[in-house]
């Protein structure tokens, strides 16, 4: 099973649009996954470590983007969409396409 992870913190609002886009990709795909949201404010500081912004999305432990850096308070660019604050539905697909997805359709058969 594929653990999702959306690191946030308030002060960026741009992380709703990631969860709703997450979920649209999810149905589209039929991934069987756990999906957690976090609040960076309630992490150590050891817990933040490889948070590259708001938001940051983990799929099993790897960074979307491939970030590894420190940690960093501030809102993330996404800059494969354009310099949005969210990761493009285009870079949902692509990483949770090879996390073990299956399609809807195949899922009926």
């Amino acid at each position: 099973m594929t653990t999702i992870t959306l690191y946030y913190f308030d002060g960026c609002p741009s992380w709703t649009h990631a969860w709703r886009d997450l979920g649209t990709v999810l149905a589209e795909t039929g991934l069987d996954a756990t999906v957690r949201l976090r609040d960076v404010m309630q992490l150590s500081d050891e817990e933040r470590r490889g948070f590259g912004g708001s938001p940051t999305v983990h799929v099993d432990g790897v960074d979307l983007e491939g970030y590894t850096g420190e940690g960093v308070l501030a809102c993330r660019r996404y800059a494969e969409n354009g310099g949005q604050g969210w990761p493009s539905l285009e870079l949902w697909r692509a990483r949770l396409g090879g996390a073990g997805a299956r399609s809807v359709r195949d899922a009926d058969r």
